[in-house]
């Protein structure tokens, strides 16, 4: 019954998505507003800390709407902990957007995307699949500048554990 999870989670993404592509949504300058076709989003994360040595983590992706709010987008990731041993990650991943304008300064953009993950730590390695989900509320500080915060949540496709949790954003488009 687990092996199908993926698949419910990937109907429902869709019934979303069609569901707000039908919905009536009032008229709005296409030039300025986030999620019109032909922009490029540049977004990610980075974080450093110290945990059993220095951790490195930088997460850039660029996404690029093909249509009115829909978006595709690419995702590469490295990961690199000091400690002993030392442990290195690098994730891939391609993914499919839609955003969702709430209010003027407000949208909500979730996508879904299929990533890989490879790590090698000392004399050993591995890797996953997995199905990842994050649905963020952005707030438009500025034009073309954004924050935001949202769930996540990582199905595994090969049986590594699945994960959740909230994660935060920060980008831009032009």
């Amino acid at each position: 019954m687990t092996k199908h999870l993926p698949v419910r989670f990937l109907s429902l993404f869709a019934v979303i998505i069609a569901g707000a592509t039908l919905a009536p949504r009032p008229a709005r300058a296409q030039a300025a507003a986030f999620g019109a076709p032909g922009e490029i989003v540049i977004r990610g994360d980075f974080e450093g800390h110290l945990r059993n040595g220095w951790e490195l983590r930088l997460h850039p992706a660029i996404d690029y709407f093909i249509a009115d709010n829909l978006s595709l987008g690419a995702v590469v990731g490295l990961q690199y902990n000091s400690g002993n041993p030392s442990r290195t990650t690098v994730d891939l991943g391609v993914r499919v957007g839609y955003n969702l304008a709430i209010v003027n300064q407000v949208t909500f953009w979730p996508t879904a995307g299929i990533f890989y993950s490879h790590t090698s730590s000392g004399m050993t390695s591995g890797s996953s699949t997995f199905l990842e989900i994050f649905a963020p509320f952005l707030y438009h500080i500025v034009p073309h500048f954004f924050v935001g915060a949202g769930p996540i949540f990582d199905l595994s496709l090969d049986d590594n554990g699945n994960g959740y949790g909230l994660q935060t954003v920060v980008g831009g488009w032009f």
